[in-house]
């Protein structure tokens, strides 16, 4: 939190005096070229502050970045969505700056090529939001810190840049000064020390909201204390001031130096002098947690030739070798070509919607991008870095002619980035070539039985956040925790069942199981604190009101099915003789492999259970947190597939004791189910409208939160 202090209500805009005005402190130093050593008297950081926040600073600062058009950062906003509300915005971030209620969103991350083509550089983009009001520091402090660099630093300065460098270092050449130290400093943006910086800062700053500000994005962009976020509109401000310090070392030493962002040189007379020099910038930089950069650190004189900023200097002669990569307008350029490259991208995701039916035709889905490969002759290809589902075309005349053979025929081809899951079925195969392609890009597979039960799985293991599954295991072993968690899952099972009842009741006659379900739902549920799960003393007495939930929820069901899918009891078993059961069973697991997926992806350890019991093979995370789901998606699927004839009696044939369901129908339940989890839902956390399973990834990481001591887990809770 940005700590501020109350102050008197302040004027803004044109007529506003208090903004503009320095102290007289401040007036009789203005002129001075540079200081060395701690400013006397300090800035005044709550004025500045008040400057940087105001109506007009802020509105400065969007103007910046307005005219630098630079890519939306890690909230996936751009600037013509700050641009559609621009004086809302700013009315809103001064809000929150003044009570202290501002916290920066999260940053972009990405890869630019550095200067001739020597690796990549990262850049940390952050917010729109977050480079208006970082522009706006920038620029309030900006004027103020001129007054203490030195005239040897060139970058990112007003005025200065590769130019001015190039003519002061052959001033130096023509002065005598023959002798270079070609430094560079390593990994400096990646390596900066936050206390450093932070104490500099406050040897021209005193303390208050301002530096607070300033430590908030440094330890926001690098918790771990180090390195200043290159694509910040701050960061090269604070980086000259990080070394104004190695500038003012040099002065008065009888030798010149140029210093551009991290790269310098230091002309001296003779070799003696620079290796003297170089030792003793070593030392320097070691104080400061930094060093030399020894692979692009040397000496040598004009007669070798020194390549500094993109030019050669041999002797007298200076040329131009290529455009340095170092200057801020570069990065600025490469946040506007990321920009246009999101632009295409909304475009294609566009174009994609629109593709979007087309493949769910063939088997594909969106949501998690699951692949089905179900039906006999068809197997899982690879090509190109994409999956494709191909068929086979058996032997027969082609071309008038008779063919030996039969041959493969592709039927779609999907990239591995559009694909999470893929699922082959009992009369389907794959090759060795898609096993590989989704074992290299971590895309799960899973083989599955006639009864839709999942057999294995092949692709990613158990993610490694061991910190995370421990703090699962003490919300297990702590039994009030456990308790409390199991009671919640089991209210939020139990409240979707009288929601999914009342919304089927408006579709069916009122059937008396339907209302007795319907009433011992509420009993059970009371109101707030009178709720009976409130009250339970053991994880068995809560799913004692589990079952005895169950054990009206099934018959209800039963009784608004057709009579030809009626069932006399809910069985899990692959023996049972109904059709209603298999039905249920099958959308079990194709919901099962939904949330086993959720699970991996939030970092919980499937086997670890609140309200099933944790065993060897037994996915107990899994399980519980499918409880929420199991209404909607299984029980009241399941009915609606049964009264829209979407699944008939003569879809299921006896085998071995039981029944098996035909492949026929279950491509049908595959396509329903794939309908339903693609509806649009209201989320309970952000109130956006997102799919089943985005809703599904949230719960999943809403345990995590949960079990690590951060918010309470909620169910959802869905009328209709």
């Amino acid at each position: 939190m940005v700590k501020t202090v109350e102050k008197q209500p302040r004027k803004t805009g044109s007529n506003s005096k208090s903004y503009s005005r320095l102290s007289k402190s401040q007036k009789s130093k203005s002129n001075r070229p540079h200081t060395h050593g701690p400013r006397t008297p300090l800035l005044d950081d709550d004025e500045l502050f008040h400057q940087a926040v105001s109506v007009r600073g802020l509105s400065a600062g969007w103007d910046k970045v307005w005219r630098n058009k630079g890519a939306a950062g890690g909230d996936g906003l751009g600037v013509e969505v700050f641009y559609k509300d621009a004086y809302g915005w700013i009315r809103r971030l001064r809000r929150s700056l003044l009570s202290g209620e501002y916290r920066p969103g999260p940053l972009r991350a990405g890869d630019i090529p550095k200067k001739n083509g020597d690796g990549l550089r990262r850049l940390e983009i952050p917010c729109v939001a977050d480079r208006v009001i970082q522009s706006s520091v920038a620029q309030v402090l900006s004027p103020r810190f001129e007054e203490e660099f030195e005239p040897d630093s060139f970058a990112y300065r007003p005025g200065r840049g590769v130019e001015q460098a190039v003519a002061r270092v052959s001033a130096a050449q023509r002065a005598g000064y023959e002798w270079i130290l070609d430094a560079d400093i390593h990994n400096f943006f990646g390596s900066g020390d936050h206390d450093y910086l932070m104490a500099r800062f406050g040897q021209s700053v005193s303390d208050g909201p301002l530096t607070s500000l300033v430590s908030l994005w440094l330890t926001h962009a690098a918790p771990r204390g180090v390195g200043l976020p290159q694509g910040s509109p701050l960061s090269p401000l604070l980086a000259n001031l990080f070394l104004d310090r190695l500038d003012e070392n040099y002065y008065g030493s009888n030798v010149r130096c140029v210093r551009f962002a991290d790269d310098f040189v230091i002309m001296t007379k003779t070799r003696a002098r620079a290796e003297a020099i170089m030792a003793r910038t070593d030392n320097f930089l070691a104080k400061q947690d930094l060093q030399l950069n020894i692979d692009k650190t040397q000496i040598l004189d004009f007669d070798r030739g020194l390549r500094f900023l993109g030019h050669l200097f041999v002797r007298s002669l200076v040329t131009k070798t290529s455009t340095d990569a170092r200057d801020i307008r570069d990065t600025q350029n490469w946040m506007r070509q990321i920009a246009r490259t999101d632009g295409v991208k909304e475009k294609d995701r566009k174009l994609e919607q629109v593709k979007e039916e087309q493949q769910r035709r063939a088997g594909y889905s969106p949501g998690f991008r699951v692949l089905y490969v179900y039906e006999n002759g068809r197997r899982l290809n690879y090509r190109n870095k994409s999956f494709t589902v191909e068929e086979f075309v058996g032997a027969g005349v082609e071309n008038g002619e008779s063919a030996d053979a039969g041959r493969w025929k592709e039927l779609i081809a999907i990239h591995n980035t559009r694909v999470e899951r893929i699922e082959i079925g009992p009369k389907a195969t794959l090759t060795l070539a898609a096993r590989d392609l989704a074992l290299a890009t971590d895309t799960r597979i899973a083989y599955v039985n006639g009864h839709g039960e999942t057999l294995g799985w092949t692709g990613p293991g158990l993610a490694s956040r061991a910190k995370r599954h421990m703090a699962q295991a003490a919300c297990i072993i702590d039994a009030d925790k456990r308790i409390a968690l199991a009671s919640t899952l089991v209210e939020g099972r139990i409240r979707t069942q009288r929601a999914v009842l009342r919304r089927l009741m408006r579709e069916r006659e009122r059937a008396k199981p339907v209302l007795d379900a319907v009433v011992v739902f509420t009993r059970t549920l009371g109101r707030g604190e009178r709720s009976v799960l409130r009250h339970a003393t053991s994880v068995s007495q809560v799913m004692g009101y589990e079952g005895a939930a169950g054990a009206v929820w099934w018959p209800a069901l039963s009784a608004l099915m057709p009579k030809d899918m009626q069932f006399s009891k809910r069985t899990r078993r692959k023996d049972t003789r109904d059709g209603a059961n298999t039905m249920f069973n099958f959308l079990s697991w194709l919901l099962l492999r939904d949330i086993t997926v959720a699970v991996g992806r939030s970092g919980l350890h499937p086997g670890f259970g609140v309200l099933h019991t944790s065993d060897d093979n037994r996915d107990a995370c899994c399980f519980d947190l499918m409880e929420e789901f199991r209404a909607h998606l299984i029980g009241g699927l399941g009915v609606y597939c049964a009264n829209k004839r979407i699944v008939v009696r003569a879809d299921f044939t006896p085998v071995d004791g039981g029944v098996r369901m035909k492949s026929k129908a279950a491509g049908a339940l595959i396509r329903a189910y794939e309908k339903r989890v693609a509806r649009t839902v209201k989320s309970p956390r952000t109130g956006k409208k997102i799919c089943w399973r985005q809703l599904m990834m949230e719960q999943t990481f809403a345990m995590a939160t949960h079990v690590e001591g951060g918010e309470l887990y909620r169910p959802i809770e869905m009328g209709y």
